[in-house]
């Protein structure tokens, strides 16, 4: 689960519900995912997000979209072949894999939680 740090509320905002930092889920809180910064939490590591969290029940307080290990080939949809007249051959943009050559291992982020790993508690 990911880590929450408190904050203070801020000034001026009397009703409004203190803030905390949470350790971004989605690359655990180093701020860059296979080389690249961090969608989720623009490379800071964190998130800044309104006070109480729980931790999100379809990703299981990963981040990551669940059963999403891997990008799909935008070209053949992750089918791994493509149609043509003649028939189906494989995807020239996958090679048959069906995953993205470019990002072959990056997991899409939960679209629950939005990579976070917590969210808001219903009713809260």
């Amino acid at each position: 689960m990911s880590t929450v740090k408190k904050g203070a509320a801020k000034k001026g905002a009397a009703s409004a519900a203190p803030k905390v930092e949470v350790t971004c889920a989605f690359c655990r809180g180093r701020g860059t995912l296979r080389h690249r910064t961090c969608q989720v939490c623009g490379g800071r590591g964190v998130k800044t997000m309104r006070a109480p969290v729980a931790r999100c029940l379809p990703c299981h307080g990963t981040g990551q979209a669940p059963g999403s290990s891997q990008l799909t080939c935008s070209a053949c949809n992750g089918v791994g072949q493509v149609s043509i007249p003649e028939g189906a051959v494989p995807c020239p943009a996958c090679g048959g894999s069906g995953r993205n050559r470019e990002h072959p291992d990056s997991p899409l982020p939960c679209a629950r939680c939005r990579g976070k790993g917590v969210v808001a508690p219903t009713g809260a």
